[in-house]
């Protein structure tokens, strides 16, 4: 795979992608600092379609205020919160290793079942990092009622150093919660849900120790305890809790442990353990005499042997991302402070409030230096910063005032195609993939053109100092048949009256595009330039009458575990998965999803009603 394009997000810089799911999606990301300080962790950004969505804000709030009073070593920590732009985001830490989804297919692949030490030592820890959030209090000592409700092989990370740590509280249930799931309403993974949780009933910590129990389950036999072809059909399954011992599928499972899960997942949550504490201490009591400290040093062990290959081209890609992230760092011009906030010479304090500021005439802080000499080398600071006005003055006439500083602005360019050429008016900037250059404070409007692509054209205001990325993407000229209605088929956006063209974003009202930059420069502060995302309609296979419009419906489209390019009806997509409310004809469309570095690419047949939404799901691989 070819290394990801660093993106400067606030003071961020994402240098690799990592996941992209139905509300989120996740980048490795790094910040820079003085002499070479850097710190690597995930920013998690909610999709930008969802950032009006009232419920989808609320609930990543509520992820972040949960997860953020949860300080324990077993759980994947929160660093920041907050938003860029219309960006919700939050920081956290960054683990080194896989989630056990991707441990049980890799394990899987070579036909081998996860050793039962470490099956036993991750639900172990699990449940350490459960029975800390289930008994979390606040600083008056209530407890806060925190139920994660998505307990699933991909929220448990382990990392090659042998450590596991729960993440994604995205759904957790709290008592402090702003976002209240509505009555009906299932949030979870329905192949990891308690029966109650499927039932939609009132949940307590005892369905979080079932989704562990299933996982245990799952580490031990190498097959999926509940997972069928619908969702509907799991579901049932899940209600009726008809579980077989797990030594049935696993001979080598002795009987005490085969107690213990099924005591995890019996049906009636007053039938399995009180609580996360209890379950964590059978499965100790069960590991030894190995305690966890030594089974964690094998488990490291195993992992990287495990994973190889896999982690030395992510070591490689990481660093082709960071070096291309430390370049873009590198531009950023240097702040400078206002004398108030100069730091004073080595060995000099700082004036207490209230304090007179020292004059020349006072004795000097350093010895060395004497009142007479600091007296002349002021006089001669003077003198010359007189003369430079004096000069200055005359050189712009009489009744010329004081000139006002302005520091150019820079302008940071990712285009694709890479032989594009950018313009600034008449003047040529330069060509891609990627440019720097310096743009005076004001409104610039570019125009990026590339043979066999379709141009586009930028505003793009500057203020003093500041620095704006854009990234552009060229979308190819279109076949020369047109669409009836005065707008050239695959324009992305609505037109009205008039004519879009391809590749053009936004709205198109009277004969025209307009494409604008997202939020307000700041000056010395990072923006980026996008243009304004609108969800695209597929043109119908004919033109309707023009007094019988064509019905449509609407196509959500997901790959759950990953994301995907969208084919619909052969055509493929502007838009990557998740898809929401995206305008088809009223019929019979076949969609495929396609992600060639994940080997997926998959088809079904869906039908549009009228005034309807057609759900599709997929499964990455």
């Amino acid at each position: 795979m070819p290394p990801y394009d660093p993106e400067v997000f606030g003071k961020y810089y994402l240098v690799d992608k990592i996941a992209v799911g139905g509300m989120a999606e996740i980048f490795k990301a790094k910040t820079f600092s003085h002499g070479g300080f850097e710190k690597l962790l995930v920013i998690k950004r909610i999709l930008s379609h969802l950032s009006e969505n009232e419920e989808f804000v609320s609930m990543f709030i509520d992820e972040a205020k949960i997860s953020v009073s949860l300080q324990h070593a077993s759980i994947v920590q929160i660093y920041d919160f907050g938003k860029i732009q219309d960006n919700y985001f939050i920081a956290m830490e960054w683990v080194d290793g896989k989630d056990v989804k991707q441990i049980l297919r890799k394990l899987a692949s070579r036909r081998k079942l996860l050793p039962e030490e470490f099956a036993v030592f991750i639900a172990h820890e699990t449940c350490k990092a459960l029975d800390f959030a289930h008994k979390k209090t606040d600083l008056k000592d209530r407890p806060l009622g925190i139920i994660h409700r998505d307990v699933s092989p991909s929220n448990l990370l382990v990392s090659y150093s042998g450590e596991v740590k729960i993440a994604d509280f995205g759904i957790a249930k709290a008592q402090f919660s702003a976002y209240n799931t509505k009555d009906g309403v299932l949030k979870g993974k329905f192949e990891y849900m308690s029966p109650e949780q499927a039932r939609g009933e009132e949940l307590t910590p005892r369905s979080d120790l079932f989704s562990a129990g299933i996982i245990l389950y799952e580490m031990l036999t190498g097959r999926r305890l509940f997972k069928t072809e619908s969702e509907l059909a799991t579901l049932e399954k899940v209600k009726a809790a008809e579980i077989q011992p797990p030594s049935s599928l696993n001979p080598n499972i002795p009987p005490r442990l085969d107690a213990l899960v099924m005591r995890a997942l019996a049906k009636a949550p007053e039938d399995r353990y009180r609580d996360a504490g209890e379950l964590q201490a059978a499965l100790l009591e069960y590991m030894y005499p190995s305690t966890p400290t030594v089974t964690q040093k094998s488990l490291t062990l195993f992992m990287k042997e495990l994973f190889a290959e896999e982690r030395q081209s992510e070591l490689e890609r990481l660093e082709q991302g960071s070096e291309l992230a430390r370049s873009l760092h590198s531009k950023v011009p240097d702040l400078f402070l206002d004398d108030d906030w100069e730091e004073g010479e080595p060995g000099e304090a700082a004036p207490a409030a209230g304090a007179t500021t020292p004059t020349l005439h006072q004795p000097p802080a350093h010895g060395g230096r004497s009142p007479l000499l600091l007296t002349l080398l002021a006089s001669a600071l003077v003198i010359s910063i007189a003369a430079f006005y004096l000069i200055q003055s005359a050189d712009r006439g009489p009744g010329a005032g004081a000139p006002t500083a302005q520091v150019d602005g820079s302008l940071h360019i990712q285009v694709t195609p890479p032989e594009a050429r950018i313009l600034d008016g008449a003047e040529l900037l330069g060509a891609g993939p990627k440019l720097v250059v310096p743009l005076s404070p004001g409104l610039h409007t570019l125009h990026i053109e590339a043979p066999g692509y379709v141009a586009a054209e930028y505003e793009v205001r500057i203020a003093s100092g500041e620095r704006v990325l854009l990234p552009v993407t060229l979308l190819a000229e279109p076949a020369a048949e047109g669409v009836e209605g005065g707008a050239t088929e695959g324009a992305e956006g609505e037109a009205t009256g008039g004519e879009a063209t391809e590749g053009v974003e936004g709205e198109a009202t009277g004969g025209g595009a307009t494409e604008g930059v997202e939020g307000e420069a700041t000056e010395g502060e990072a923006t980026e330039a996008t243009e304004a995302p609108q969800r695209g309609s597929a043109p119908p296979p004919e033109a309707a009458a023009p007094d019988e419009p064509e019905a449509t419906g609407r196509l959500n489209v997901n790959v759950s575990g990953g994301w995907a390019y969208i084919y619909v009806d052969g055509q493929r997509l502007a838009e990557t998965t998740p898809l929401s409310g995206y305008t088809l004809p009223a019929g019979e469309h076949t969609v495929r999803v396609v992600n060639e570095a994940s080997g997926l690419d998959q088809s079904r047949s869906v039908r549009v009603e009228p005034d309807g939404t057609a759900r599709v799901s997929f499964e990455a691989n």
